[in-house]
């Protein structure tokens, strides 16, 4: 991060950090998640990813999967596995690093770039941790898997379609920031997504920050 670049708070934990963009090779918009298997607040913070990067591409062989089922505050919290799965966009890089599965057993990246992220941004390794270009970071999950016990996927999935819901209203926040976030990186963008009136108006106060 630039020395010379104060941090600020922008909505809900997000932190703009700096106004230097990372390059990637593929000249995308780079999306970077850390997180693991057995985390419960990471596991929470996955649902939005999912539904954010829904409106730049197309996931492939995005599996269901739940945190850890001991030793953790919050247990079996839905979510997804993003180990095996994949993401194609012309606008949006995702890379995610899980350092480990739901039963605590560490999963090995040696050799896979990770653009000096962890050591530039996070070098504590905090989870979840969710970088957007670079530019816009947060260390945490933006609400709570308390909200997810007890329900499984589906139960989720009608949890966001239900305009009364808490978790179904939180998800949807979170995807509305990350959003906004993203379409304030991307010139070129031709879908719906960043014309969403809640959108735009989130990239005005992204501009003006």
């Amino acid at each position: 991060m630039s020395s010379d670049f104060r941090p600020k708070k922008l909505f809900g934990k997000f932190m703009h950090v700096t106004n230097t963009a990372i390059k990637t090779k593929s000249g995308k918009t780079l999306v970077f998640f850390l997180g693991a298997g057995f985390c419960p607040f990471c596991a929470a913070e996955r649902w939005s990813i999912v539904e954010a990067l829904k409106n730049f591409g197309t996931w492939q062989d995005l599996q269901e999967d739940f945190s850890a089922e001991k030793d953790e505050k919050y247990l079996n919290i839905p979510t997804f596995n993003f180990v095996n799965a994949s993401y194609s966009s012309g606008y949006v890089e995702f890379q995610a690093i899980e350092t480990a599965d739901r039963h605590f057993n560490a999963i090995d990246y040696e050799g896979k770039d990770h653009y000096d992220i962890l050591e530039n941004y996070n070098p504590d390794q905090i989870i979840p941790f969710t970088l957007i270009d670079g530019q816009f970071m947060q260390a945490g999950s933006g609400y709570s898997p308390k909200l997810f016990e007890g329900l499984d996927h589906n139960r989720v999935r009608e949890q966001i379609l239900d305009p009364k819901s808490t978790l179904g209203s939180s998800i949807k926040n979170e995807t509305a920031f990350l959003m906004a976030l993203i379409c304030s990186t991307l010139k070129n963008f031709t879908g719906e997504g960043c014309n969403n009136s809640r959108i735009t108006e989130l990239v005005k106060q992204i501009s003006t920050n």
